[in-house]
């Protein structure tokens, strides 16, 4: 017998054992710890449970924050289709079996794992009831009964039991419904040492949040708009784009086919705004806008799930410069496209796959057309030698000058690379304040008395020599065709290395 059949031999009756299997529980307690560390701020935690309403048709959600601090709790009470027992039972399952099997194209749903992980960041005692057919059934999983029982042990709530939950009477008059109940707030009371105060402190920016996640549903027509009240407060849609402004700049839609993990074609829309200028707006702009602070540090993609927005305010490491700070990209993506996107849990997270980030590079491109024409200088930059790379423009607008930092420069260059991307618009905010509050008056004045210390320090000598080596170190690290020399020339063609040639040997 070879070698060969020997092995073959072994492997046939290897496979006539029959196979011991073991079931390998994971700790409930342990691994419920573990669940509620997955990074759920307040807002995208009760965000995350609207989810669920909305995938239940419902058109009414209302948010309960306390009002007694005797009495601590968060409800979020819908009128959607509601759950029988079977389907709450499993609706209550980490991982539900129903959610995972039967996701319809228009759930904002994603693992079967929201309503519980959502929750449990926030607090320990988690109820639901829910309503169908006229029957309201309720369950509650209690943290502190886990980690007792050491086992994944629901409380059954009986008939009368459900009749005690807060905001029963929400459901009394509704055909079907749900309400979620948060209790015992630990992490926040931990962290703030006032449970009720620092969920009250939230109040309005949970509000916010949510009046920008879901503003496309807040401002459907009449018939399938969505209301969310916050403590019987309507929220009032934000509008990003500002698509009602009369200075706006729409762009023209585009689709980009694209398969899914299925080898299934689905459509992604991408469509690009320029947004008018600050001083265009009103103060009801500003706020539908989402706040004056956002209006320069949160341009870019704003990325929608089934017109539920996940991602907004980056241009996903895209070169950020003058142009785009007014433009913003609307993305409709379907929750089809979850796995090639990259959606976490959460639901606040996604990554432009690699096969389409170029073609929605080029959109923002397109838009950038329009933005150079109303937004930048019409004039040249007047160097006072061409030969040289200046940490300042000179532009030359019809006789005026106008002065701004270099952002082509290899030293604004070298900032660019360095910080990271949630950094830099605020980075550009401080750089634009600097280029708008020059003290022309007073440099003037002081020239003019011979009162501006011109010296250059031995110090600063030396730091300027210590710069120019590390930046030619990184000029030959980008093209390692250039020799010592040649790359030494080329950085003492760029301020502030070009003024003094004397260090050029030492370097």
């Amino acid at each position: 017998m070879t070698l060969k059949c020997h092995f073959f031999s072994l492997f046939l009756n290897y496979m006539k054992e029959s196979l011991k299997l073991e079931r390998n529980e994971p700790a409930a307690d342990v691994l419920s710890k573990s669940i509620r560390s997955m990074g759920y701020s307040l807002e995208s935690a009760i965000a995350d449970v609207i989810d669920n309403s909305i995938s239940a048709g419902a058109h009414d959600v209302q948010v309960k924050f306390p009002v007694d601090p005797s009495d601590v709790y968060i409800a979020i009470c819908d009128n959607g289709s509601g759950m029988n027992k079977a389907e709450l039972f499993d609706a209550m399952k980490y991982g539900s079996v129903l959610k995972g099997d039967n996701r319809s194209e228009s759930d904002l749903g994603r693992f079967g794992m929201g309503l519980k992980s959502a929750s449990h960041s926030q607090c320990r005692r988690l109820t639901v009831i829910s309503k169908k057919s006229d029957m309201i059934s309720g369950y509650v999983w209690d943290l502190d009964l886990v980690d007792e029982k050491k086992d994944w042990i629901m409380i059954n709530l009986s008939e009368n039991q459900v009749c005690d939950v807060r905001h029963y009477d929400y459901l009394s008059n509704k055909k079907s419904g749900t309400v979620v109940v948060w209790e015992n707030f630990d992490f926040i009371r931990k962290e703030t040492g006032d449970e009720y105060a620092g969920i009250v402190d939230q109040q309005n920016a949970v509000s916010d949040y949510l009046s920008l996640i879901f503003h496309r549903f807040l401002s459907k027509d009449k018939k399938d708009r969505l209301s969310i009240k916050v403590n019987n407060f309507s929220l009032i849609p934000f509008d990003p784009f500002l698509e009602s402004h009369k200075k706006t700049t729409v762009r023209k839609e585009i689709t980009l086919p694209i398969e899914d993990a299925n080898g299934v074609e689905r459509k992604i829309t991408a469509i690009p705004y320029v947004l008018p200028f600050q001083k265009d707006l009103s103060e009801d702009d500003k706020k539908l806008s989402g706040g004056i602070e956002n209006y320069r540090t949160k341009q870019g993609y704003y990325i929608y799930r089934n017109e539920r927005l996940i991602v907004w305010g980056t241009w996903f490491n895209r070169h950020r410069d003058e142009l785009s700070k007014y433009a913003r990209v609307k993305v409709d993506i379907p929750n089809t496209l979850d796995d090639i996107w990259g959606i976490d849990i959460k639901k606040q997270s996604a990554k432009i796959p690699a096969s389409i980030r170029q073609r929605l590079n080029r959109a923002v491109d397109d838009v950038m057309d329009v933005a150079v024409k109303k937004q930048t200088y019409r004039g040249r930059i007047a160097k006072v030698n061409d030969d040289f790379e200046y940490v300042w423009n000179r532009i030359d607008n019809r006789g005026n000058f106008v002065y701004s930092i270099n952002r082509e420069s290899s030293l604004f260059k070298l900032l660019e690379s360095k910080v990271n991307e949630d950094a830099m618009p605020y980075v550009e905010m401080v750089l634009k304040e600097i280029e708008q509050n020059v003290p022309f008056q007073q440099i003037y004045v002081d020239k003019s008395q011979d009162k501006i210390d011109e010296v250059v320090s031995d110090e600063r000598i030396a730091e300027i020599t210590e710069n120019a080596k590390m930046m030619v170190q990184m000029v030959m690290e980008l093209n390692s065709s250039l020799t010592r020399e040649e790359a030494v020339e080329n950085v003492f063609k760029k301020e502030p290395f070009c003024k003094h040639p004397e260090i050029k040997e030492k370097v």
